[in-house]
């Protein structure tokens, strides 16, 4: 026995769709490619076809009738229960549980709009929802309202109508004011150790940090403390490390945000910290082997360049 996996089947092309009309049906091929060239399957043999589309899309190309008849059944997979699908978004994207819970209801909402009421044409889908979960962890929360518009309301609405209809339910919901507060609570409250950073404490880093930046670059000039595409010098780093060690290590222990630290203890086999302090150890991996992501940190999660 054997299966062919078609995925996304209505993205073949009309004319194409009917060089499978004679395996679907009567066990044979014709390979184009050898002058139509004709094989049949051995009669002990099975041969079972599935082609699968997304729910609510309509797909690139339409299906023949002569060709989807040729399919015994039509099956139909419904979404995942709301709980898993909050741990589906929460895993892949590296959000919070309750982030996901709030985007998963909103997603369940606008499909019911699509399943059942008919009055949006597009499915807020689950890895839709996996994407701006994880497109709003790693932006800051200033660009929130801008995410929202673009990849939910103005992706999923394809009319005025549509957009408002979607709009009206995310508003309805609190969408964005229920996702702000959990991004800034993120943003402002990093734990350190067991106990929680308060904003206060986090702007005294940040200010602490961008001082030392300051005096370094009046020092030695901002050709060496940056790269061309606005990436930091090691040198920074490294003097950072000699004349203002705690200052670095608490700026580097925000990245507990990010959870590299599992990563790291994961490649290395080692600990990140070291008598309750940040290793130069650690910041040198991160500086090495996350480039993009110690960029992102320095410049939009907790900005000091």
């Amino acid at each position: 026995m054997a299966f062919i996996i078609i995925n996304e089947i209505n993205a073949i092309r009309e004319n194409e769709q009917i060089s499978l009309n004679s395996l679907l049906s009567e066990n044979q091929i014709n390979l184009i490619s050898k002058g139509f060239e004709k094989h049949e399957l051995n009669s002990e043999s099975k041969l079972i076809i599935i082609g699968t589309m997304n729910m609510g899309v309509i797909g690139i190309n339409k299906l023949q009738e002569a060709f989807e008849d040729r399919f015994i059944i039509t099956p139909e997979i419904s979404y995942p229960l709301k709980n898993k699908e909050i741990d589906i978004a929460s895993q892949i994207s590296g959000c919070t549980p309750k982030v996901a819970e709030i985007v998963v209801d909103a997603a369940r909402q606008i499909r019911k709009q699509a399943t059942q009421d008919y009055t949006i044409t597009k499915i807020f889908s689950t890895r839709l929802v996996v994407h701006f979960c994880m497109l709003i962890s790693l932006m800051p929360p200033k660009y929130l309202k801008h995410n929202i518009e673009n990849v939910i309301i103005n992706k999923l609405g394809t009319t005025t109508e549509e957009k408002k209809s979607i709009a009206m339910i995310l508003d309805g919901k609190m969408f964005e004011t229920k996702l702000r507060e959990q991004l800034v609570n993120k943003t402002t409250s990093i734990l350190k150790g067991n106990s929680i950073l308060d904003k206060d404490s986090l702007e005294q880093i940040l200010n602490e940090t961008k001082a030392c930046f300051a005096e370094y670059i009046t020092k030695y000039g901002r050709n060496n403390t940056f790269y061309y595409n606005g990436r930091i010098l090691w040198k920074l780093i490294d003097w950072m490390w000699r004349n203002k060690k705690e200052i670095l290590q608490r700026y580097f222990q925000l990245t507990e945000s990010l959870n590299l630290q599992t990563e790291y203890k994961q490649q290395l086999g080692r600990n990140y910290m070291y008598n309750g302090n940040i290793t130069l150890r650690y910041i040198k991996w991160i500086y090495q082997q996350k480039p993009e992501e110690l960029k992102k940190f320095m410049e939009e999660s907790f900005p000091v360049i």
